[in-house]
């Protein structure tokens, strides 16, 4: 007898841990889809720079300053297309709009770097299951740093002040 109440106890344990999970994994899945956004018109024309079509930004990753030529921040943006799509995109349309490639890294993921007035940006680009990526574009004004001290210390000098970067 105790052991058919121990068997209901567990079944009657395992049934809610089981609907419990299935709750929780829809909550997930709809979270994740509220954190997708298609981009529209309005926000293209917000960061006025080129963007794949058909891209979603993550809502919750991105940090828009500013708008037009003068925005600054990080987009996070999913594509239905390969890394190498998407980076041949960001490289023939980011150099005709304007932005000159300084240099372009590939690994796992695909860095490129741009420039453009007194402007730059990073494009990440992060291969993901079945042929799909994600990027990572960063934007903002270049800084203007000098070096205020010699690397070359003389060895008698006991100054044990740092160097400025400005």
């Amino acid at each position: 007898m105790a052991n058919k109440g121990f068997s209901r106890t567990l079944i009657y344990v395992l049934s809610i841990t089981i609907l419990s999970s299935c709750a929780n994994m829809q909550a997930m899945i709809e979270s994740h889809a509220q954190e997708e956004q298609e981009i529209s018109v309005e926000k293209k024309l917000q960061v006025s720079i080129p963007l794949p079509e058909d891209s979603k930004y993550l809502i919750n990753k991105t940090v828009i300053f500013g708008e037009g030529n003068k925005f600054s921040g990080i987009l996070y943006l999913q594509h239905e297309k390969s890394a190498d799509d998407v980076a041949n995109f960001y490289r023939k349309n980011l150099i005709s709009d304007g932005w000159s490639e300084i240099g372009i890294v590939r690994s796992r993921f695909i860095l490129i770097n741009f420039e453009k007035e007194r402007r730059f940006a990073t494009v990440k680009v992060i291969r993901t299951m079945f042929e799909k990526s994600e990027s990572e574009i960063t934007i903002g004004p270049k800084s203007s740093t000098q070096l205020e001290k010699s690397l070359e210390i003389d060895s008698n000098d006991s100054s044990d002040e740092p160097f400025i970067v400005q």
